[in-house]
C-alpha cells in the first residue's frame, strides 16, 4: 500500500469512524494481505474488533475465504464497517464482489473502498481494473450501497458508502 492509501484510510477512519461511534464496532477488511503495509493500525482495539479477510493465509489475514464472491463465513449484515484498500483492482468481477461487501454490512453500517486509478500494472496476481469516481460509484450503487463520497485523489479513487 503506497503512502496515499493509507492517509486517505486514516482521513475516512477521523471523519467518520472516530466521530460518528462511541461504542466498540465490528470492522472487515476485505483483501487484508499485508504486502506492504495494512490498515489494521488505524482500526486499535478501543475500536472494535477487526477481522482481515484475504484468499490465501499470510500477514494480517484472519480469515481465508474460500470464494471471492461468496463469503458463507460471514453472516448478513454482521459489521458495521466493511474496509478495503487497493484490493479491487485485482478482483476481476468487482461488481460481484461489491455486492458481496454490501450483504455483509449491517444496515447503516459504512463501507470504504479505495483503489489506486493511475499506478501501471501490478499483477499480485492479477491487475484487472483502474476505477475512477463514476466507475466507484456505479460499482457502489449496484450494489445497493448508498455513496456518500466517491473522489480521486493523488493516485487513489476512494468511496464511502452507507448501506
Amino acid at each position: 500500500m503506497h503512502a496515499s492509501a493509507y492517509t486517505d484510510a486514516e482521513r475516512f477512519v477521523n471523519k467518520y469512524i472516530t466521530a460518528q461511534y462511541d461504542e466498540r464496532i465490528k470492522i472487515a477488511d476485505i483483501g487484508a494481505y499485508d504486502v506492504n503495509g495494512c490498515l489494521r493500525p488505524l482500526f486499535p482495539s478501543k475500536l472494535g474488533i477487526y477481522v482481515g479477510y484475504d484468499l490465501q493465509a499470510g500477514p494480517n489475514v484472519d480469515v481465508v475465504l474460500r470464494d471471492p464472491y461468496r463469503w458463507p463465513e460471514i453472516p448478513d449484515g454482521y459489521y458495521d464497517v466493511v474496509v478495503s484498500s487497493q484490493t479491487i483492482e485485482h478482483v476481476p468481477k468487482p461488481w460481484l464482489w461489491v455486492r458481496e461487501i454490501a450483504r455483509i454490512t449491517r444496515p447503516g453500517g459504512l463501507v470504504y473502498i479505495s483503489t489506486p486509478n493511475t499506478i501501471g500494472y501490478h499483477p499480485y496476481p492479477i491487475d484487472c481494473w483502474r476505477l475512477w469516481p463514476d466507475g466507484m460509484r456505479a460499482v457502489m450503487e449496484d450494489a445497493g450501497l448508498s455513496v456518500l463520497e466517491c473522489y480521486a485523489l493523488g493516485m487513489d479513487t476512494t468511496g464511502i458508502a452507507r448501506k
